[in-house]
């Protein structure tokens, strides 16, 4: 059985969607909660994103 349920992205302007145990997409969008950037877009490098 499959679990289909699934959360977006931790980074704000990210809409990349994550598995139940996931908070980020992407190791670009869990290091961006530490820098001191605003983004206009993510570039996690994901096809909905990029």
């Amino acid at each position: 059985m499959m679990n289909n349920n699934t959360n977006k992205c931790a980074h704000a302007m990210c809409d990349c969607t994550v598995g139940n145990n996931q908070v980020y997409c992407s190791d670009h969008c869990k290091d961006s909660k530490d820098q001191d950037i605003v983004e206009i877009r993510c570039d996690c490098g994901h096809p909905g994103c990029a």
